[in-house]
């Protein structure tokens, strides 16, 4: 067996770091390492933190505008999580849990600031045919998946700036953090339809946007 470092503590413990053991066997399932935090090893969250922390940054960043302020978010809903984990149960999601508290920490962070994102480049490039959910067709790629292709990242995230909240975070929760429709639904308590749409009437407007940022339009 081998030792792996958790999250340093400030966060959750005071002045202690988690450690946690990982034997040779398959890993536990996010459920079962919510069984162990609740049945008093709160040192198994930090399997938890190391799974999830660098998608939550992703969507906080894109949400966020500013990476500290995506830290500070991110940290905020490991530690509501973990302060919260006796209330969580088994027959809802721990993904679509987690991220619903990340997206809640984001908008209280808005309230707070008192302010709009600024866009930062995404951290990490979604391949095109991840972000249409399905083959790419052959031809000439069309301008927004060409846009994601070419790895202009600046200019993504200024069109997402540029949508409202409902299509930007169903875009940033299917293509930063990887979720299903249904898992999308869930996390902003919305039907299966709803996120789909949402999902597909936001990549209409942003290849709208980038069509007129081409002709000269105004958008």
């Amino acid at each position: 067996m081998k030792k792996v470092r958790g999250l340093a503590a400030g966060s959750l413990r005071a002045n202690t770091v988690l450690w946690i053991v990982v034997h040779d066997a398959p890993s536990a399932t996010d459920v079962e390492l919510m069984r162990q935090v609740q049945a008093g090893r709160p040192e198994r969250f930090a399997e938890l933190v190391r799974r999830y922390q660098s998608a939550l940054l992703r969507v906080a960043m894109s949400r966020l505008g500013r990476h500290d302020w995506a830290e500070e978010a991110v940290q905020e809903t490991f530690v509501a999580a973990f302060k919260s984990a006796h209330t969580y149960r088994e027959e809802f999601g721990f993904r679509t849990w987690l991220w619903t508290i990340l997206l809640n920490k984001c908008k209280a962070f808005f309230t707070r600031r008192a302010r709009r994102p600024e866009p930062v480049a995404w951290s990490e490039a979604v391949r095109s045919g991840e972000l249409l959910g399905e083959p790419t067709s052959s031809g000439p790629p069309l301008p927004l998946a060409q846009l994601l292709a070419d790895e202009r990242s600046e200019q993504v995230d200024r069109l997402l700036a540029k949508l409202d909240d409902e299509k930007a975070d169903a875009l940033r929760l299917r293509f930063f953090a990887g979720m299903t429709f249904p898992e999308i639904a869930e996390t902003v308590g919305c039907s299966v339809g709803t996120a789909k749409n949402r999902v597909k009437a936001g990549l209409v407007r942003m290849a709208e946007l980038i069509a007129a940022g081409s002709s000269g339009e105004a958008p």
